[in-house]
């Protein structure tokens, strides 16, 4: 960034902008490490949604997050919102804005914002630009496609924008110590503080990526049988809860656990003590492996290579020999049948948990 481009007397301020989801947030919160690296002194603000923002507040780095309104009950209510949401940006005065996302709703937060750099992807959906993303942004680079990890590919483009000055970014996460009262206590009550015990989450938004519950519970029988290992289920809404009891009730001798109700932070709380985290293409997968938590995620219509749990203890799992529609990126399976995830085999996903453990 030239001199011209930033206000003459006064740190850098660059504004983040990554709206959701919890997982996606995750995997550009290193952007943010990396910015503060390289420019102690400036203002880091993150344009992002409540439920992202209250996992990551208290990440270090970053000064303010501006929270982006879900919508309200009337269109009255929701236009006035995000005038209040433009004002709060604008009075920021931000020097640049950099859009991981890549989406209309992102590019124009970052022109709301008025920075006069307003960097983003170049390309179309496979280079990370899509929809009319590109006609709110005048600073765009083409990311190699050779880097498939959404992390490495974030970080590219902040390389690419000269905002982390000469020194090559890195993926480094500092996540809050998170240390929740209820998950705390749940754990002593079972006598888990210890930390030996896993952490099995069924749950995700779309439904294409679930594995079925009796896989979890076949699962969770293998580790409580060969390991002795305990197990607490976790769970968010109704949905989730039935498939995790589906889990607990099939345990079989097993000391398998349902947790808690948790939201994100007390989530983490459970995660950062655990030896293992077991779960599908998910936030909570994502949140562990940023955790350092050994993590298995199983993966169906999705591509592990751009978008599994990243880290040297994390590994993704997937059917030996995909099948033509894998990955289809689809929140409906179009064959009808859900193969990628009903034909891939509990021990498998077995295996990869006793090597995350056998290294751990």
């Amino acid at each position: 960034m030239t001199a011209t481009e930033q206000k003459p007397g006064r740190p850098l301020r660059v504004l983040l902008v990554r709206l959701s989801a919890i997982g996606d947030c995750i995997h550009a919160a290193p952007v943010a490490s990396a910015i503060r690296r390289a420019h102690p002194d400036a203002f880091i603000g993150w344009a992002v949604q409540e439920p992202a923002a209250t996992l990551l507040r208290g990440y270090a780095g970053v000064d303010r997050f501006h929270l982006y309104p879900r919508r309200a009950s009337g269109v009255a209510a929701h236009l006035d919102a995000l005038r209040h949401f433009r004002r709060e940006l604008r009075s920021s005065r931000y020097d640049a804005a950099l859009d991981v996302q890549g989406l209309t709703k992102s590019g124009l937060v970052a022109w709301w914002s008025g920075a006069r750099r307003r960097i983003g992807f170049r390309g179309g959906p496979a280079m990370g630009s899509r929809e009319l993303n590109a006609l709110f942004l005048n600073r765009r680079f083409i990311v190699d496609l050779d880097v498939s990890h959404v992390v490495d590919r974030n970080l590219a483009l902040l390389r690419a924008s000269g905002l982390a000055g000469a020194a090559s970014p890195v993926a480094e996460w500092r996540l809050p110590e998170y240390a929740e009262s209820g998950p705390l206590s749940f754990l002593e009550h079972h006598g888990l503080s210890d930390g030996r015990y896993a952490v099995v989450s069924p749950g995700t938004i779309w439904r294409t990526k679930r594995w079925p519950p009796r896989r979890f519970a076949a699962a969770v029988r293998r580790l409580g049988g060969d390991r002795g290992l305990p197990v607490v289920v976790a769970w968010a809404g109704g949905e989730e809860r039935r498939a995790a009891e589906e889990i607990v009730a099939a345990g079989e001798g097993c000391r398998v656990l349902l947790a808690p109700p948790t939201d994100l932070r007390e989530l983490a709380t459970l995660l950062r003590r655990a030896a293992l985290f077991l779960g599908c293409d998910s936030g909570p997968a994502h949140l562990a492996a940023a955790l350092g938590v050994p993590c298995v995620s199983v993966f169906g219509p999705t591509d592990p290579a751009r978008n599994g749990p990243y880290g040297p203890r994390s590994a993704a799992v997937r059917l030996d020999q995909k099948l033509d529609c894998q990955p289809c990126w689809r929140r409906t399976c179009s064959r009808g049948d859900f193969a990628c995830l009903e034909r891939l085999d509990a021990d498998r996903v077995v295996a990869e948990c006793l090597a995350r453990l056998d290294t751990a």
